[in-house]
Parts: C-alpha cells; structure tokens; sequence
C-alpha cells in the first residue's frame, strides 16, 4: 500500500474536544496512530508515546483543527524523537496549531490543501496587561521559529503564516510545501512514485515445477527448491543487464527494464541463462523475479537483517524477535532473516530509517526485493526440521 492510499486510509475518523490516539493498521500491516482533536495545554502526550512505542507504528495522520501551539509543539518533537513520519490528507484537515505537529515527522507527505495556517490567536494572554502580552506573543513566536529550525523547516513558512488573522484559514499549495519544506517529497514526487509500483498481481507457483522440484539437503528433506522456468525482471535500479557471460564486467548484450517477461534455461551459482525475446545471455539472479517461487510479492521490498546458512539459526533469531521477523529459503539454499512485512518501494526506505533509528536493526541490514527468496519458512517449519 503507498503512501497516497495509506493517507485514504486515515480518512473517516471523527475529531474530538481533546487529543485521542487512534492506532491501525493499513493494508500491508503497517501500523499507523490517527491524532484526533483539539490540542489542549492539558493533554497528556504519555499515551501517545505508550501507543507509538507498543504498537510499533510508522506513521502519524492528522484530524485536528488546531488549539494550543505549546503542546502541538511537544508532541512535534515527541514525534522526532520517536523517529515516526507524518501524513495529512484533505479530507482529515491538519490545520492551525496541528500543522506544526505535523512538521515533527522524519518523513513527511501531504496532499495539496491539506495543511491550513493562520496567525495564532494567543488566547492564553487575555487579562495581561499590554507588555506581559506583548512579550508573551514574542516569547511564542520565538518558540516556533526555533522549532522550524529544529525540524528542518523554512522559517520563511511563519512570515506566510502572520498574514492570515486567526479567524482565516491559508492552506497549503504543494509548491509552497515544497518552498518552505514542509514536507520532505512533494506530491507530484509520491503520485509519479505509485504510478511505477507495479500492479500487477504475482500468479501461482507452477504445480508442475514444484513435482520435479529436489531435495534442498539431507538435513531438511521437507524444504524443497522448484526448478526455476520463468520469471520477470526486477532490479532496484529499474532495469537488469543481459550479460554474454557470468560477469558483471562482462559486455552487455541488451539491458532489459522491470516487467520484461524472461524464460529461464539453467541456474549457474548467482545467474541465471536466460532468454529474452530472440536474446539469449546471463542475469544475476537478484535481478530477476521467479514465477515458480512461492514469495508472490513482486513488485514489493523486504528489509533483510542477514543471511545465514543453518535454518536452525535463522529461526532461533526470527523467534520473539522485535519487530516480528521472517525467514526465507534462497535459491542457494541459505536462510534470509528479514522484517516480516514486505512494502512498496516509497514505503521501505522509511520503513528501514525508523527502525535504524530506533536501532531495532543493525546498520548492516539492507533492502532487498528478494528475488533470491524461495519461499517463506518462518515459523512454520517444525523444531524438528531445523535441527
């Protein structure tokens, strides 16, 4: 699911008098907390961060219009600190003091005229005399230009801001998103991204394949390895070299963009002969996308911790882990030890950037379209089979 159907996804929540926390979970199990209502100098941000932290969530949504800037601020920051990305939709408007909670995020993306600012109404200096109003509406105003700065935000956006009085509304083009930094990939950035996310669904692994599939060992006799046949093409870069031999140094007989259907001849160590049209020659495995392999993702990307040769200790470190861990058969026979969930490629970096941050992975970890990856065995397989 990316990020334009996850922002659909947050619509529909009902906005209270005081700040609630909503947690669900989008299509493809990322879990995501919807911050509903009116920020109050009250509210009581600990149950935000106990619900982030226990549910493990990677977004933030927005259906607020606004209230107390001092608190929008506070949980702007407990949003950085929690490493979370922030979303805002039109239809679950982020408006007045909810837009500077939003500029919290590490990644943040929003639809045009979502975002709504105006100038403060400063309610809390009712009854002040002028000067103790007056230095308190700069005190304030300080605060939030040193907030923008800290999150990396163009203060330049506060100037726009102070031309709108409080009882007006200035909501946000997505060039001034971008101008002011606002969010950190404009829109037209996230639509031409959903647009080359592949649509297509995986088939079925091939009956026949699997019946003349053999034996991956003798100390794993139920796990078996299908003869790879066809496959598609499927390369972070967007497009795979068809080589005249095992070597990427080798010349290149025609380079092939994702999607291109490829038959398989013979799987040679990390490559593969392969035919393409009336061209013949060798792809790197990674490259390319298994029809007969039961990992019917394509078009997804895992995040992968390591790959290890004893399925025994593959599944002793997936068991209880945090966050939920999987392992995969390789076409080598080895066990990749990777995130449980698979996401679209808009989604995997943010992914990978929250859990690096939170140091819930090791920097070593990598993302991967896991075109090597048989099928997912993880925790399924019995303890007998992994000893």
């Amino acid at each position: 699911m990316g990020v334009v159907a996850l922002g659909f996804a947050l619509l529909g929540q009902d906005a209270t008098a005081k700040l609630s926390y909503d947690v669900r979970a989008a299509d493809e199990g990322i879990t995501y907390i919807t911050v509903s209502g009116s920020f109050e100098a009250d509210d009581d941000l600990s149950l935000f961060r106990d619900k982030a932290v226990s549910s493990h969530a990677i977004f933030v949504g927005f259906d607020s219009g606004g209230g107390n800037v001092s608190k929008a601020l506070e949980l702007g920051r407990l949003i950085r600190s929690l490493g979370l990305s922030t979303l805002a939709v039109r239809s679950a408007e982020c408006s007045s003091a909810c837009s500077l909670s939003f500029l919290g995020g590490v990644g943040r993306f929003a639809e045009p005229g979502s975002i709504g600012v105006h100038k403060s109404s400063f309610s809390d200096t009712k009854g002040m005399d002028v000067e103790a109003a007056v230095a308190a509406v700069q005190r304030q105003t300080a605060d939030v230009i040193t907030y923008m700065n800290e999150m990396g935000v163009d203060p330049g956006l506060l100037q726009l801001t102070l031309r709108y009085d409080s009882n007006d509304m200035r909501y946000l083009s997505s060039s001034e998103m971008t101008e002011f930094r606002v969010t950190t990939m404009s829109y037209q950035e996230v639509l031409e991204l959903e647009a080359k996310s592949p649509s297509r669904k995986a088939p079925a692994a091939n009956a026949e394949a699997r019946k003349e599939a053999q034996p991956l060992s003798e100390d794993s006799p139920l796990l078996q390895i299908p003869i790879p046949r066809n496959g598609i093409v499927q390369d972070d870069t967007g497009a795979a070299p068809l080589k005249t031999s095992r070597n990427m140094s080798a010349k290149t007989i025609a380079t092939f963009p994702n999607g291109s259907e490829l038959t398989i001849g013979k799987s040679i160590g990390d490559w593969y002969r392969v035919s393409i049209g009336k061209k013949s020659g060798y792809m790197r495995q990674t490259s390319v996308w298994v029809r007969e392999f039961e990992e019917n993702r394509f078009g997804k990307q895992y995040i992968q911790i390591l790959v290890d040769p004893s399925l025994k200790t593959a599944i002793q470190l997936a068991k209880g882990a945090n966050p939920p861990m999987a392992v995969h058969l390789t076409v080598q026979g080895r066990y990749a030890l990777t995130v449980k969930d698979a996401y679209d490629k808009n989604i995997a970096p943010l992914v990978y950037q929250h859990l690096i941050g939170s140091k819930k992975i090791p920097l070593g970890a990598t993302i991967t379209h896991g075109n090597n990856y048989v099928c997912e065995i993880c925790c399924g397989v019995s303890a007998a089979t992994a000893e």
